[in-house]
Order: structure tokens, then C-alpha cells, then sequence
């Protein structure tokens, strides 16, 4: 095992006792076409040796990690070395700096007097952040990747494969789970337990919800050990980034569906603050009860919990999380084997090959 290797599973033991949030750092502009290349790009610095200095990345959880792994984007090469580069430092070291993103969830957090209020208050809404590295001093044990430019695009790939199981199989299923559920007391809230097409509304979204499920399940089931006797196990490439393609359509369906059940008051509603105004408490009380007996609250809830799923950024960035559908799709290219598929065909038609004449060839 070379030193590099042992150095990168003394962090990997350090952080499993930490949380470490993922980054993918890329400078901005025309970065690949036939013509331009990340080093050509005379307005990017992205120059690193003991220290990170003027690197930018995108970093999700940063708020609740207590280290950023830092890799790089694509695959680099000759001239770009100073591009290849793979760390880990904690979040608060010299230097970093996070711009957070600010949207109209983060908004009505800021005005709001009780996160009851927010809709999703115990998991909140997604929060990203570009992190800007300027002089970051990083120690090289925490340095994985250094100017070996052939190896960039496996650690991309590596990373990928990981996080397309996860994203695509996995996390999108309990997401589904949420939006799954508030689907289903709507429907129960409005006394429509016995309407036909929501109730296949629900069943797909079950079904679409189940087959996100299966694909991350045989992902991590095919997954082997990599390389042999390291101890690693990722995640089988095929279906891995099956999971994540199949998952950016099903999860808008998922959405389109639970917006349909909702209706238009999921984007509609009226704060839940006015539940406290004296002026028009009663007319909530009255038009958002359905004729139920369940509490308008209550109602109003769950409805401002399909808001935050369906209306909210989680579409776009289900779509665009570890990588957007094209990146699947060029990977999928890259790793189909359609031998197995042919040969199938050649035994069932009992194909020969071509006799050769004699005297020819």
C-alpha cells in the first residue's frame, strides 16, 4: 500500500467519527469545449501546493460538517496539474469562506416568530453554499491528490458512483416517504379516501417510489470491493447511475402527483402566522377545515409541508445533485457492455458466422 493510500485511510478513520460534508471545486467560465481547458482560462487561479489559494467549490451541509472534502470536478489533464488536487480541512480554517445561498425559504425563516411555521420545521429546507478557499493553509497529510492529473477523473468518478447511489436509490426514497404520507392525509382530510384516481395517484407514487428504492438496493448489492484486499467497497457503476437517472424523473412525477392531490392551495395558503390573527383566524377555521374534524392547523401543516417539498428547490436539485441527467447518460455509455445482450440474440436465432471461401482471406 503506498503512503498516499495510508494517508487517505487514517482521514477516512478520522472523519467517520465526524461529520464531513462533500465538495466539488471547478473555477467558472468555458470550462470544457473542443477548445478550452481549465488551464487556458487566464481569469482563474486555482493554484495549490501547501496551501488552497483562490479556489471556489459548492458544498452542501456545510452548517452541521465539521470538515470539507474537497476533490476535484473532472477529469484533468497535461497542463492542469495544478488543477488536480483532493483535501480535507475543517470548515472553520483560516480562509474559508462560505457565501450562503439565500432564497425565499430562507426569507420567511428569518420573519418567522416559530418554526412550526416553516412547514418542514424539524429537517428544514436545503441549504448550499459556495465556499471560496483563499490561502488556506492545509497540512499534507490531509492532502490525497496533488498534481497527479491521471487520476482526477477516478476520483470523480469514485465519488460519483457513491453519491448516485445515495442521492438517486436512497435519500430521494425518504423524501418520498414525506411527500407520500402528506399526499395521503390530504385525501383523508377532504373525506376522498374512495376517489378513484387519487387512489392511483397514490399507488404510482408508491410504485415510483419503491423502484428508487430497488435501484440504490442493487447498487450497493453489486457493489464489490475496490481494489481487492483494500478493504473499500463501492457501489456497482451501472446501476449506481441507473439509480440517479431513473430517480430525476420519477421524482418530479412524484411531485406533479402530489401537487395534483394537494390542489392549488399548496401554493396558495396563507401563513400559518395568521392562525394567530384575531381578524381572520375564523376564516381560516371555517373555509380550510374541509368539513373535517381534524384541526385546520393541522390541515394547513400539511399543506405547507407539501409546499416545501413540491414548490420548493428540492426538483432542481434532485435533478442537478451529483451530477445532472447527461452526466449519467455519458457515464452509462462509458460502462455498458452489450456482449451479453448480443450473444443472448446469436443463441436464440442460432446465428453463425460468415463461412469464408476458400482461396480467400
Amino acid at each position: 500500500m503506498s503512503k498516499q493510500s495510508e494517508k487517505c485511510i487514517r482521514l477516512l478513520h478520522e472523519l467517520s467519527h465526524k461529520a464531513s460534508s462533500p465538495s466539488c471545486f471547478y473555477p467558472q467560465g468555458r470550462l470544457r469545449s473542443t477548445r478550452f481547458y481549465i488551464h487556458q482560462l487566464p481569469q482563474i487561479n486555482s493554484f495549490f501546493s501547501a496551501a488552497a489559494r483562490r479556489l471556489s467549490a459548492y458544498c452542501v451541509l456545510w452548517g452541521a460538517a465539521h470538515e470539507v472534502v474537497v476533490l476535484p470536478q473532472s477529469a484533468h489533464f497535461q497542463g492542469e496539474e495544478d488543477y488536480a488536487i483532493a483535501f480535507a480541512t475543517p470548515v472553520d480554517a483560516k480562509g474559508i469562506t462560505f457565501v450562503c445561498q439565500y432564497t425565499p425559504y430562507s426569507a420567511e425563516r428569518d420573519l418567522a416568530e416559530d418554526l412550526e411555521e416553516l412547514g418542514n420545521p424539524v429537517f428544514g429546507q436545503r441549504e448550499t453554499s459556495m465556499v471560496v478557499f483563499d490561502n488556506v493553509f492545509v497540512p499534507w497529510e490531509r492532502v490525497f491528490h496533488c498534481g497527479e492529473y491521471p487520476y482526477s477523473g477516478k476520483l470523480v468518478t469514485r465519488f460519483a458512483r457513491t453519491h448516485r447511489m445515495t442521492c438517486g436509490g436512497t435519500c430521494k426514497v425518504g423524501f418520498m416517504n414525506q411527500i407520500i404520507g402528506a399526499a395521503k392525509l390530504i385525501q383523508e382530510y377532504k373525506g376522498l379516501e374512495k376517489a378513484t384516481h387519487i387512489n392511483e395517484q397514490l399507488a404510482e407514487m408508491v410504485a415510483l417510489r419503491e423502484t428508487s428504492r430497488a435501484c440504490g438496493l442493487a447498487a450497493a448489492y453489486r457493489g464489490a470491493e475496490e481494489p481487492p484486499g483494500s478493504g473499500v467497497f463501492l457501489p456497482d457503476e451501472l446501476m449506481g447511475n441507473v439509480s440517479k437517472l431513473n430517480v430525476c424523473n420519477a421524482f418530479w412525477r412524484v411531485m406533479a402527483l402530489a401537487g395534483d392531490i394537494g390542489g392549488g392551495l399548496i401554493v396558495t395558503l396563507p401563513s400559518l402566522k395568521e392562525l394567530k390573527n384575531p381578524e381572520v383566524k375564523d376564516y381560516l377555521e371555517e373555509f380550510y377545515s374541509f368539513g373535517s374534524d381534524e384541526p385546520t392547523e393541522n390541515i394547513m401543516k400539511v399543506t405547507k409541508l407539501l409546499q416545501n417539498w413540491t414548490a420548493g428547490l428540492h426538483g432542481v436539485g434532485t435533478w442537478h445533485g451529483a451530477g445532472p441527467v447527461m452526466a449519467q447518460k455519458i457515464m452509462l455509455q462509458r460502462v455498458i457492455n452489450y456482449d451479453h445482450e448480443k450473444e443472448l440474440v446469436k443463441r436464440t436465432l442460432n446465428l453463425k458466422e460468415k463461412k469464408k471461401e476458400r482461396g480467400k482471406g
